[in-house]
């Protein structure tokens, strides 16, 4: 099927961009990798998509696509490709979580046109990204022609596929802070088939102690409820103690609790609930070893 018409815009740069979508309103939709817009734009069916009048595509603005570090920051911009995320050594060196979750998303095509900023700015519970910041405390940057403001990721989503960007707004880059402290981060799921969509899935960020006892953590799920969710009752579960398997039973258990999976085409409640257990603990042994040994190969 195809979509149906809409009036095209391809400006050359952020100016540019931020003037077409200064007076925007919600059927007015910008094109980044595009690997939700069109297929949900042919389909004519998506809640988010089916009465958009014009797109503006922002492919072409090259100062949106970058990986850097500056100081205690990590910066990425909102066109920087899937791939390109997953395939950066600096990256895999000091946050495999984002390594881990680039890689897990969908398929090579996929991953080679989707970006950074479309992941987060369509929220989809099952896309990967989300729940990966939110475990890193990541905050991203919101453009519009009356100013830039700062929001961290845990507030972008304001519910099931709703989040608290303005049609007038670009997401243009997203901040990671780094640790000072021993730390180690991972992000677990399980998927239908490959390529398919998440039934369920687990970011975790810890740092730890000279004891190896656990400091701070932070911990989101996907794929189990509106929106990724944080598990803080999880978290303080697991502060002042080390990674053994009572620990992690429990705090398995408290995260299942605060999940709200549903059942679907892909994968029943229950499902979800059992497959989650399993991830909370991957994804928890995995950070914990990434935090102690200083292996930062997926494990």
């Amino acid at each position: 099927m195809f979509p149906r018409p809409f009036d095209y815009f391809a400006p050359e740069n952020l100016p540019e961009a931020l003037g077409l979508l200064q007076n925007a309103d919600a059927q007015m939709k910008i094109l980044a990798g595009g690997q939700t817009l069109i297929p949900a734009l042919k389909m004519r069916n998506s809640p988010l998509f089916s009465e958009v009048k014009s797109v503006v595509d922002i492919t072409r603005i090259k100062e949106l696509n970058f990986i850097r570090k500056e100081g205690q920051l990590v910066k990425i911009g909102a066109l920087t490709t899937v791939a390109a995320l997953g395939n950066n050594q600096e990256i895999a060196s000091l946050l495999p979580i984002v390594k881990d979750a680039a890689l897990e998303i969908a398929d090579p095509l996929v991953r080679n046109l989707g970006t950074v900023g479309g992941n987060l700015c369509y929220p989809d519970p099952v896309n990967d990204l989300p729940a990966t910041m939110i475990a890193l405390d990541a905050s991203v940057l919101l453009a519009s022609v009356g100013g830039n403001r700062k929001v961290d990721v845990e507030a972008l989503y304001a519910g099931a596929f709703k989040t608290i960007v303005k049609p007038s707004e670009i997401l243009t880059e997203v901040e990671i802070p780094l640790e000072t402290a021993r730390c180690g981060n991972a992000y677990r799921k399980i998927k239908k088939g490959s390529g398919g969509f998440t039934i369920a899935g687990v970011a975790a960020n810890l740092s730890i102690k000279d004891d190896n006892s656990i400091s701070a953590c932070r911990m989101a799920l996907t794929a189990v409820g509106p929106k990724a969710l944080r598990v803080q009752t999880a978290e303080q579960a697991l502060v002042g103690k080390k990674i053994k398997p009572p620990v992690l039973d429990n705090v398995a258990g408290i995260a299942v609790e605060a999940s709200q999976p549903v059942s679907d085409l892909y994968a029943s409640e229950g499902y979800r609930r059992k497959v989650l257990s399993l991830l909370v603990k991957d994804a928890l042994e995995a950070s914990y070893k990434r935090a102690v040994m200083g292996s930062y190969e997926k494990s």
